[in-house]
């Protein structure tokens, strides 16, 4: 083979080898998973929350060590949803390439009125999101969970 026509040739298996984009088809889902996710969150189901997780995934919450595998993450949410907080979840882009996708998006959070919360804890609270998912058995499921708030840190005590 001449080396002239082995280049293109060499060019073109990458491209031959990538997963299809399936974005359209994740966000879909994704954002039907989000929608139930916020309900159930307002509902206290942690145990409803914690199928929609990877049983190795990791949640990485602000100002706290990863939490890692479903049934800590179960745990996690059990003790948050205890006071019935609204939660809005949106999605400003999924991309996804085979199983694979990742999300990021938008939250905004609520404590129910007279709710006992957490020592320091604002009344709401809003911030970013980036989810890793990965698809198994036909579904989306979450393998990294991280997110961030837009309040600043309190100041430290002098």
């Amino acid at each position: 083979m001449r080396p002239g026509l082995s280049l293109p040739l060499l060019l073109a298996v990458p491209l031959a080898c990538r997963p299809a984009d399936t974005s359209a088809a994740a966000k879909q889902a994704i954002d039907a998973n989000n929608a139930h996710w916020a309900h159930l969150t307002s509902a206290g189901h942690a145990d409803s929350l914690a199928r929609f997780y990877h049983p190795n995934a990791v949640l990485y919450p602000p100002n706290m060590p990863p939490v890692r595998g479903v049934d800590s993450i179960r745990a996690f949410f059990a003790v948050l949803n205890t006071m019935s907080p609204t939660l809005a979840i949106r999605a400003e882009s999924v991309w996804a390439s085979g199983p694979a996708a990742v999300e990021l998006g938008r939250w905004t959070f609520t404590w129910a009125a007279g709710a006992k919360r957490p020592p320091g804890a604002p009344a709401a609270d809003s911030g970013t999101y980036i989810v890793r998912w990965v698809q198994e058995g036909g579904r989306w499921l979450m393998m990294q969970d991280i997110w961030n708030s837009d309040l600043a840190m309190p100041a430290p005590q002098p």
